[in-house]
């Protein structure tokens, strides 16, 4: 009777557990899709600041250019922050400061205004995604990340939606400011909402820690040698919790061993150069779909939700690529490669398409985001968690993120420098080439089977 109502408590645990981090999953998820509202205000708005001030879109590619290079060193500070400072704080100011620089940016008239507030938007930017694994990586273990990043990944394609569509709406109806300004009040009531309800760590609910939970759920889940029942673990749940914090007693000593192994590991350096090449490619698309749609003849509103459809079907190759590599007990490179080769042929199908047909070109654009957001989303999400694990996985989406992040870097000035000088055509021909290396890239990946941790590869 004793073995059965300790099994009955540890399936109580793992039923609290598993009950929490759905909460918690659900205020991330809602925090970040409001992130994107303070982040897309500017793509959305690009053409509106050239006709209102005249600017060309070389000077305009300039802000956003501006925004990438905080944006990228920020990554490198704030991933190493996010594990020292903790996820919830680090999430807070990231929301508030972005906040102000939103409504700031609003009251602007000078190029060197919009780019210094807008540069400091992208430090506070920066932080979000980075705060968000680090706490997420205290609810999921490896074997079910894949799946919980590729399902969190939504969140910024259906923040990117939603927000686009708004923005779009707004510019219908309203002078530009207000985009910034009413896109800022609506991530207060989301930071407001994180601050009241979000709390980050299991243990400060009384629940085990991540790796307590998967040896409990194990345990629960394997039959006693006398029969069907659950076998109970040896522990009580709080001794269970006691060995845990024996097995970490030197967190800065794990930390400091996972970040020297991830750095020495050849694997991690190739997701970096896949990092730097997608990245490239989204924020191309990502920064001036608006801007060429309505070269080819589209009102700003119908520019703008058009331009939506490509991180929506971005969803479901974020949720397929993330499924399927589970599937695969954790490999993530098969996936990755099959993707590229889809990208490849995707954007080869967007340049091909006549500029005059706004309806193919919406759906090959849908077929881009499809492809490329599927191994994107895997790069800085359940790979990371997959190298850094609970005790580093906010430092490796940082350095991934980040090195991901100097390449988008070109994506502003020097894809309106091309623009400018060499037309559309030039500037499809150079991001098909980065596509092309990519999937190269990938196949270094192939035979890499599940990725393991320091701790892992020294057992």
């Amino acid at each position: 009777m004793a073995a059965l109502d300790l099994a009955g408590a540890h399936v109580g645990l793992i039923q609290r557990f598993k009950q929490q981090r759905v909460k918690v999953f659900c205020i991330l998820f809602a925090a970040y899709v409001g992130y994107y509202f303070c982040r897309v205000t500017l793509p959305v708005a690009l053409p509106a600041l050239e006709s209102s001030f005249s600017f060309s879109k070389t000077e305009t590619g300039f802000i956003l250019s501006t925004y990438y290079v905080v944006y990228s060193f920020a990554k490198l500070i704030n991933g190493f922050l996010g594990d020292s400072f903790g996820g919830r704080n680090m999430l807070l100011a990231g929301i508030f400061g972005s906040v102000l620089c939103n409504l700031l940016f609003g009251f602007g008239e000078t190029r060197l205004f919009f780019v210094t507030v807008w540069g400091f938007n992208a430090y506070f930017q920066s932080i979000g995604w980075l705060a968000m694994i680090s706490i997420l990586a205290h609810w999921y273990p490896r074997h079910e990340g894949g799946r919980a990043l590729g399902v969190m990944s939504l969140s910024y394609l259906l923040g990117d939606f939603v927000a686009r569509s708004s923005a779009g709406v707004f510019l219908s109806y309203a002078p530009w400011p207000v985009v910034f300004w009413g896109h800022a009040a609506v991530l207060t009531c989301v930071g407001l909402g994180v601050f009241m309800f979000l709390r980050p760590l299991p243990e400060a609910l009384g629940l085990p820690d991540v790796d307590a939970y998967e040896r409990l759920n194990q345990s629960a889940s394997q039959p006693d040698d006398r029969g069907g029942t659950p076998a109970a673990p040896v522990h009580s749940s709080a001794a269970s919790l006691e060995t845990s914090s024996r097995q970490d007693v030197e967190p800065k000593s794990e930390y400091i061993g996972h970040l020297r192994w991830m750095l020495r590991n050849q694997a991690f350096w190739v997701v970096c150069l896949l990092s730097l090449i997608l990245s490239t490619i989204r924020y191309v698309f990502w920064g001036w779909s608006v801007q060429y749609l309505m070269e080819r003849g589209a009102a700003i509103g119908a520019a703008s939700l058009a331009s939506a459809v490509f991180p929506l079907f971005g969803c479901a190759g974020t949720i397929l690529a993330g499924w399927i590599s589970d599937r695969m007990g954790g490999r993530r490179g098969p996936v990755l490669a099959v993707m590229c080769i889809l990208l490849t042929l995707s954007i080869f199908a967007f340049g091909q398409v006549p500029n005059q047909d706004p309806v193919y070109l919406t759906v090959t654009l849908a077929f881009v985001g499809f492809s490329l957001y599927g191994p994107y989303s895997m790069l800085a999400g359940a790979i990371a968690m997959d190298f850094g694990s609970r005790f580093s996985s906010a430092s490796a989406a940082g350095i991934i993120d980040a090195v991901g992040a100097f390449g988008t870097i070109i994506t502003g000035v020097g894809m309106g420098y091309l623009i400018d000088h060499y037309g559309w055509n030039t500037a499809f021909l150079f991001v098909l080439g980065l596509t092309v290396l990519a999937t190269f890239s990938s196949f270094a990946l192939w035979k890499t089977g599940a990725i393991k941790t320091h701790r892992q590869a020294m057992t």
